[in-house]
């Protein structure tokens, strides 16, 4: 098939323990907005946890991208990086209080810091530079794919305990929690069918980690992607936001009126308060899951548009997209109520071309700036950047959300959006590709 043409062995399987991990990851991150609020914690604790579990992960992807080098192993931090998510992720399930939440997601971020980088020099080294985008691009893929069937795997969980038997929406949700552990085992089996890439250059020198190493447009780039991050939010807030939007819209009256199965719940539950949250829950789920189909779908074509027209130009389409839909989700509430829940929608399916257009992009353009034996110190670094804006980002998010409004928080996102798409125009140079 001409979709799967130089895609090698190894970018298959990685795409594989992706989809998987994927699948247990997002049976609980749409939920944890929700799960969130129930134990009542609002915007800053979001922030707080998403800040310290995404700028710990990325600390860590730092230091194995370095140590990756310097050992010229890549499997062995796979392996452990996939096998502390995996087993860390469903004890969410056990938690009690948001800070409980804290501690799970940063072990799972624990893992994650572990192996991304290494993985991703792993997919470096598996794939010719002429493909890069591609390869890059149906490692994206099937990470979405992943994240469209977690969600509805744990809608079906969630319709079958409300629509059985009478359970607490907290128990609904941390049963469905536990279960992904499932996923996580059978994504970390699949590791052990990856083959370690060895280094072409046996005489090369032993890697000692400097920024010296690295030219200044690389080091450009990287201050761009920190400037980014600063205004790009855990996507926690678009579900808070979607939650928030889903239950002051009061769609339950209607949809219970209309969906058999819903009807099914009405005749159990019969608070109109507990159906109108019931809805909510069930719904983010459903366009956390339509948002991942279209990246998945998207992924490899706009990733490999950048192998043809260049990773800038690609990467500048992609953040001006994301700078519109902040501007959207900012205005949200002044949509008409009946129309927010279509709105909602369509802003989630433009969102997914944000992702499509720069994921899998962003990362071959390390790759383009940097020498093949510093790919993990490379892309280490560039994981770092992210991190270093991650835990402001969340957390000033959180606090402008709470002393003023979403439209105000996404406002800010937006215009920092702006700001950086100009700077990577006028600063940033488009290595020439060898191929």
């Amino acid at each position: 098939m001409k979709y799967f043409k130089n895609i090698s062995r190894n970018v298959v399987f990685l795409g594989l323990v992706s989809l998987f991990t994927d699948i247990s990851s997002e049976m609980i991150y749409p939920l944890i907005p929700v799960f969130v609020s129930l134990l009542g914690s609002g915007t800053i604790a979001l922030g707080i946890i998403e800040g310290i579990a995404e700028t710990t992960a990325s600390l860590l992807k730092l230091l194995s991208g370095v140590h990756s080098d310097k050992l010229k192993k890549r499997k062995l931090f796979v392996l452990l990086g996939y096998g502390i998510s995996g087993l860390a992720r469903p004890l969410i399930g056990f938690a009690g209080s948001s800070w409980h939440i804290v501690l799970v997601r940063m072990f799972d971020r624990i893992g994650k810091g572990i192996r991304t980088s290494p993985r991703d020099a792993l997919l470096a080294s598996s794939t010719d530079k002429s493909c890069l985008g591609k390869a890059f691009g149906f490692h994206r893929a099937m990470d979405h794919l992943g994240a469209f069937s977690g969600p509805l795997i744990a809608i079906l969980i969630l319709y079958l305990l409300f629509s059985s038997y009478p359970c607490t929406i907290l128990y609904a949700l941390k049963f469905t929690f536990k279960i992904a552990l499932i996923p996580g085992i059978i994504a970390f089996l699949i590791i052990f069918f990856v083959k370690e890439t060895k280094c072409e250059d046996k005489k090369a020198k032993p890697v000692n980690f400097s920024l010296k190493q690295f030219d200044r447009n690389f080091k450009k780039y990287l201050f761009i992607i920190i400037l980014f991050t600063l205004g790009n939010s855990s996507d926690a807030f678009l579900l808070f936001r979607a939650d928030e939007i889903i239950s002051k819209s009061n769609i339950s009256t209607y949809l219970f009126g209309l969906i058999h199965p819903l009807q099914v719940i009405a005749t159990r539950i019969e608070d109109k308060q507990l159906q109108n949250r019931i809805i909510s829950i069930l719904l983010i789920p459903i366009i956390w899951s339509f948002f991942h189909i279209l990246k998945s779908l998207l992924s490899t074509p706009l990733s490999s548009l950048s192998d043809r027209i260049g990773r800038k130009q690609v990467i500048k389409i992609g953040w001006f997209i994301y700078a519109i839909v902040y501007l959207a989700f900012a205005f949200l509430d002044k949509v008409p109520p009946y129309w927010q829940l279509p709105v909602l929608f369509l802003l989630f399916a433009v969102y997914a071309f944000y992702y499509a257009f720069t994921e899998g992009t962003e990362k071959a353009f390390v790759a383009d700036m940097t020498e093949k034996e510093l790919h993990g110190s490379a892309y280490g670094l560039f994981n770092f950047a992210i991190g270093l804006g991650a835990l402001p980002a969340s957390i000033i998010f959180g606090v402008i959300y709470k002393a003023f409004n979403g439209n105000i928080a996404f406002l800010y996102g937006s215009l920092i959006a702006f700001i950086s798409t100009i700077l990577l125009m006028l600063f940033v140079r488009e290595p020439e590709r060898i191929t």
